[in-house]
């Protein structure tokens, strides 16, 4: 079964860059085989596994040493919005986190990026512990940048088939969210769980 995150009626800004932003952490946490939930753009809007079950226990869970060493990245790619609700299971109890739309550079107010980008910003530390913090560091700087530079411009692109965008805030939100992962990268192993 499929979930449809219908896109938002108006064609604003910050609606467009959500969407670049679950486009590009879905396809980037697959690449690094974390449990990001997939996403599929559609012209209906963002079609999804069907996760019926929250988490509320890690041990619950089939993957649960995945979810821990997930949290450096959730951090690197500034999910302000993470909390123990965005943990979802499926049916054969495979745990994914979902709702990556106030990633990067895609919040509102623009400005409040400047002003948390050197700390850390998940309310919810994904039962993560010293050992899987270190981990998950590894995992995210096993990408190299080029790598994940074409991997940001190519989910742009492919959120622009659908939506339209003005080429220089397109180009905002590429320049932008890239210089975010790169200095995010340098200080993700400063934070402590």
């Amino acid at each position: 079964m499929e979930f449809i995150k219908r896109f938002k009626e108006e064609d604003e800004v910050h609606g467009i860059y959500e969407l670049f932003s679950e486009v590009f952490v879905s396809r980037l946490g697959k690449s690094l085989g974390l449990p990001v939930l997939e996403v599929r753009l559609s012209h209906d809007g963002l079609r999804m596994k069907y996760l019926a079950k929250k988490v509320e226990d890690v041990n619950s869970v089939r993957n649960p040493a995945q979810l821990k060493r997930s949290l450096p990245f959730e951090e690197w790619v500034l999910n302000i919005d993470l909390k123990q609700e965005h943990v979802m299971a499926d049916e054969g109890g495979n745990a994914f986190i979902i709702d990556h739309g106030h990633s990067l550079f895609s919040w509102k107010p623009l400005y409040y990026v400047y002003e948390v980008i050197g700390k850390p910003v998940t309310r919810f530390k994904l039962w993560s512990d010293d050992a899987h913090y270190r981990e998950g560091v590894e995992i995210v700087r096993s990408i190299d940048k080029a790598t994940r530079d074409s991997l940001l411009r190519e989910s742009v692109n492919e959120v622009l088939d659908y939506k339209r965008l003005d080429q220089a805030l397109t180009e905002d939100y590429i320049t932008i969210s890239s210089k975010i992962l790169d200095y995010r990268e340098k200080i993700i192993c400063s934070f402590k769980n």
